[in-house]
């Protein structure tokens, strides 16, 4: 009888520990997510005022600009990929980065370094409104100024950056 609670007891404290990796994980990946589009939302507002279109600053707009993808690397690599994709919002994580990825991208046909953060941003804001990545922990992990900016974009006091791509 011991051991069959003792195996029963074995498997509940894996799975509390599993469970609270993923937390942990996704509290960061949503943390790195939070800074990462700050960053960008606070570049391209730079980028597109009066002062930053007469410094040129659209046709530079990569530099100087402080994303991360250290989480998104650890967690991506190949001993934690399996892990990272148990997260039901795996996908829309992975979109995200793949966007933010493609705003450093040097090739001529990928367009503007501007219009590409535009992007960035433009996937974060949907996969908040659809519902992809959790809101609550989005702003539990988020800096006052992000939290703020994102509530805007929850209460309608403020366009998602999809409407400014066009076609896109």
């Amino acid at each position: 009888m011991k051991t069959i609670f003792g195996a029963i007891g074995g498997y509940g404290v894996r799975f509390i520990q599993a469970e609270n990796r993923k937390r942990r994980m996704r509290r960061q990946l949503y943390r790195e997510i939070s800074r990462n589009n700050q960053s960008i939302v606070v570049r391209i507002g730079l980028a597109t005022s009066i002062t930053g279109l007469a410094q040129g600053l659209p046709l530079r707009f990569g530099e100087g600009l402080d994303i991360s993808f250290d989480v998104w690397n650890f967690y991506n690599d190949n001993k934690q990929r399996p892990f990272l994709f148990e997260l039901k919002e795996a996908d829309a994580i992975s979109r995200i980065y793949e966007k933010t990825g493609n705003i450093g991208n040097e090739a001529p046909s990928s367009g503007y370094q501007l219009v590409r953060a535009k992007e960035a941003a433009a996937e974060l804001d949907d996969r908040l409104l659809d519902g992809s990545l959790n809101k609550r922990i989005y702003r539990r992990v988020s800096i006052k100024e992000a939290r703020v900016f994102t509530d805007d974009l929850l209460k309608g006091k403020r366009h998602p950056y999809r409407k400014f791509l066009g076609h896109l």
